[in-house]
C-alpha cells in the first residue's frame, strides 16, 4: 500500500492521521509521541473505536488487521509488479551462504517499490534479467549468488544502494545472452 492509498483508506474510515497513530500505538502497546493524546482518545471514544478504558473495540482491531495485511503485488509509477512471479524464478531453500534464496513477499515488494522509483525497466525485462542471473548461478551451484532481496537492492557500507538487478536489466537490453565470445578457456589435463 503506497502513501496515497494509506491516507485515502484512513480518510474513508473518518480517521485523522493522528487518530490512526493513536490506534496503532494502543495496538503495539506504545505511547504516542508529539500529539495531544487525550484529545485524540476522546474523539476515538466518541466514534466508538476505543472503549472507556481506551482499549481497542472490534471495529478498531479489524481496521488495523486490514491495514497490516501484506500486499505482495503492487504498482509504482504506473508500473505493476508481481512478487510471486519474481520469487518463482529463485530456487527454493537455502543458498550455499546459508541464507534463504527467497525472502518474504513484503521485503521483496518494498524492494520493488524502491527499484521502480529509481529505474525505468519494463516488468518483462526485469523477469528476463532475473532468469538470466539465476541461470548463470545455477551452473555454479548458486555459490555467491545474492538472494531475492539483495538482487533487487543491497545497502553498501557507504550507505549507498547497489542493484545487481539493474545491471542485469542493462545486459538484457543490450542483447547479452550470457555467452561471451571473447572469453577464452583452456582445458588442463
Amino acid at each position: 500500500m503506497d502513501m496515497l492509498q494509506f491516507f485515502e483508506h484512513i480518510e474513508d474510515n473518518n480517521l485523522t492521521p493522528n487518530q490512526y497513530y493513536v490506534l496503532w500505538s494502543i495496538h503495539m502497546k506504545r505511547k504516542p509521541k508529539h500529539i495531544n493524546n487525550s484529545l485524540e482518545l476522546r474523539q476515538l471514544q466518541n466514534e466508538q473505536w476505543v472503549d472507556e478504558e481506551y482499549k481497542l473495540l472490534a471495529k478498531a482491531s479489524d481496521f488495523l488487521d486490514n491495514m497490516s495485511k501484506e500486499v505482495p503485488n503492487g504498482k509504482v509509477n504506473n508500473k505493476t509488479f508481481d512478487v510471486e512471479e519474481y520469487l518463482d524464478v529463485f530456487p527454493r531453500g537455502k543458498l550455499p551462504s546459508g541464507k534463504p534464496a527467497r525472502v518474504n513477499k513484503k521485503t521483496v515488494a518494498d524492494g520493488f517499490t524502491w527499484f521502480l522509483k529509481n529505474y525505468d525497466y519494463k516488468w518483462e525485462t526485469i523477469i528476463e534479467a532475473t532468469k538470466m542471473y539465476v541461470d548463470e548461478y545455477e551452473t555454479k551451484n548458486y555459490l555467491y549468488m545474492r538472494n531475492s532481496q539483495y538482487f533487487i537492492r543491497k545497502n553498501n557500507v557507504d550507505k549507498t544502494w547497489d542493484s545487481e538487478l539493474a545491471n542485469y536489466c542493462e545486459l538484457v537490453l543490450t542483447g547479452y545472452t550470457g555467452e561471451d565470445s571473447n572469453h577464452f578457456s583452456e582445458k588442463v589435463v
